[in-house]
């Protein structure tokens, strides 16, 4: 049995009170491509609000009979509210696959509309070229357009360009439907169809420029938002509850308390920082296919995380001091200790925060150095297959047929791509086929731009002949797309700033207004305990830090995984600002 039949076989009778919330939840699991029975999702969604609401009470009672964290308002505020949000998330979820799928739609639109025009001046039709993508896994949803599209002609035995007109209804790309219904016009009207797909292709391309620009002005203000709440906001309640604990003997009500703190430091701001991971999912465009190996050795790392987390970081918080009797946690706990104090010449206070940077470091470098080197790598096959499609349509020219111009142009240098391109030419010498060429090539890489330009490539050549006309035509959608992801980087990286300087402000910021604080009221002559603020305060502002590296990887690179050499970078730029608090205490020395 399923998990979803399951909860339809358990919590059926409460799915119809659900659908009535949701309104019509069977055309947003239409519009998602989510083939489930709508009385079963709802049952599922039931099922996950029961169990929300029993581990958010389970949570409550130990975080205020076990921590004693008072006042208990803001966990029972969220032990409310965990049920609700499961409930809204059921039904943004459709709606927001439906609108991934429409992105990811309208990312495979210029290049099926390269693809289409390429295979045309090559002589074959658009019917015959979309009948050739029902096998492409590079562009998937037009490969299930496609599969429709051969059952409408071949099983309902329409003709080709009623059948495209009816499957243009269907889908959800805009621009796409545009290119479908135009190129149906043009030829029932007698037009030149070869023409209008390449104008038609050069259109798409251009507009998926302006959409990258608008996405980028987007992102700006996103940036600014993220800014405002995560920087500025973290900054005034940290000072306001710096402020607060250490007048505490003077102020009748204290503005800040501990928990209040805790519950401000390990969940709104680290929510914050989520939630506009999620924002910026949404609002940038996305290709079909990503490379999942850095997520891959991330899960693969983050016991080890864990692990040293609870050895290097959790034996120094009161509720878990039991940890420093526990080898092999004694152990690490111990090496913390000689680092802050020995190493660093730090006072007590300063553990938790190294042990946590630590942790995060260690655990983070895998995945940060595959990160690097995948990114390293796509760049430079990407940058090679652009110069090696012009300089194919050059050599075409002087009248050597396609395998011959690969052959001779696998002798220069293309960066990293020149490995593969001598791959290729060796296959073409033992009569590999086009066919098994690809897939070889699919295989050894992972860049999706890359695959599909030598996609567009391997079947112009197999289908057209490789004509020098085709093969500019190829050339010059390759050199626009590579334009266009070059302006794209070129107008993101400035916005990735914004987290390495909010990071650098409120770590440095934290700790000169602590160190400010205890030296302000060593003249009044009251004490200031600053190791329990150190112990309190920066942990979870190392782990904000953490998630603000995420952010800037986001925002420069559009994928969640470039963020971890931004989190490495950051966290290790936070434990190397422990090293000049000495140097900052001595400096705010004075009375």
């Amino acid at each position: 049995m399923t998990f979803s039949g399951f909860c339809y076989g358990s919590f059926k009778w409460m799915a119809s009170w659900i659908k009535m919330l949701y309104g019509n939840l069977a055309r947003d699991l239409q519009e998602a491509d989510i083939r489930i029975y709508p009385e079963a999702y709802a049952s599922t969604v039931a099922f996950s609000v029961l169990v929300s609401t029993i581990s958010g009470a389970a949570a409550s009672f130990l975080l205020i009979f076990y921590l004693k964290l008072i006042p208990i308002f803001p966990y029972i505020l969220l032990f409310i509210l965990a049920p609700f949000i499961i409930l809204g998330m059921g039904k943004v979820y459709p709606k927001s696959k439906a609108s991934s799928r429409s992105q990811s739609f309208d990312a495979e639109v210029p290049y099926a509309s390269a693809y289409t025009t390429v295979m045309a001046t090559g002589g074959v039709s658009p019917y015959v070229s979309f009948q050739r993508l029902k096998d492409a896994p590079l562009m998937p949803n037009l490969s299930k357009m496609s599969k429709i599209l051969d059952i409408d002609v071949r099983g309902l035995g329409l003709d080709p360009v009623s059948a495209i007109e009816i499957s243009a209804a269907s889908v959800p790309s805009k621009d796409f439907r545009e290119l479908l219904l135009g190129y149906a016009s043009t030829l029932r009207s007698g037009g030149d169809v070869t023409h209008y797909l390449i104008r038609r292709s050069e259109v798409l391309f251009k507009d998926r420029l302006t959409r990258v620009k608008v996405v980028s002005e987007r992102a700006a203000s996103f940036t600014e938002i993220y800014a405002t709440f995560a920087i500025l906001l973290a900054l005034g309640l940290y000072s306001i509850f710096i402020v607060s604990l250490t007048l505490q003997d003077y102020l009748s009500t204290p503005l800040f308390t501990e928990s209040v703190f805790i519950f401000f430091g390990y969940i709104l701001l680290p929510m914050i920082s989520i939630l506009y991971l999620l924002i910026m999912d949404l609002s940038q465009p996305k290709y079909p296919s990503q490379d999942n190996r850095v997520y891959k050795i991330f899960l693969t790392s983050l016991p080890l995380m864990f692990f040293l987390a609870f050895g290097m970081f959790f034996p120094f918080i009161a509720a878990f001091n039991f940890l420093r009797s526990l080898p092999p946690f004694s152990i690490l706990a111990m090496f913390v200790e000689f680092l802050a104090r020995r190493v660093m010449n730090l006072e007590t206070g300063f553990e938790p925060a190294i042990g946590l940077c630590l942790a995060m470091i260690i655990g983070t470098l895998p995945p940060a150095i595959m990160e690097i080197k995948i990114s390293n790598e796509e760049k430079g096959i990407e940058f090679g297959v652009t110069n090696f499609m012009r300089d194919l349509v050059e050599v075409r020219k002087s009248g050597l047929s396609p395998e011959k111009c690969i052959r001779n142009l696998s002798k220069r240098n293309y960066g990293r791509l020149s490995k593969h391109l001598v791959v290729i030419s060796r296959q073409l010498g033992w009569g590999f086929s086009f066919e098994n060429i690809f897939a070889t090539f699919d295989r050894r890489v992972k860049s999706w731009l890359a695959k599909i330009n030598m996609f567009l490539l391997v079947d112009a050549i197999h289908v057209g002949g490789g004509t020098p006309e085709t093969l500019e035509t190829l050339a010059e959608f390759c050199e626009m797309n590579m334009s266009m992801e070059k302006e794209k980087r070129m107008q993101l990286r400035p916005l990735m700033i914004v987290p390495y300087v909010g990071a650098g402000i409120l770590i440095v910021f934290s700790v000169i207004f602590l160190t400010y604080a205890r030296s302000v009221l060593g003249i009044a002559g009251k004490a200031l305990s600053f190791s329990y603020f150190a112990n309190l305060i920066l942990p979870p502002l190392i782990f904000h830090v953490y998630l603000m590296g995420l952010v800037a990887g986001k925002i420069s690179s559009e994928r969640v995984s470039a963020g971890f050499k931004h989190a490495l970078y950051l966290s290790i730029f936070s434990l190397l600002t422990f090293f000049t608090v000495p140097f900052i205490g001595v400096s705010f020395m004075f009375g």
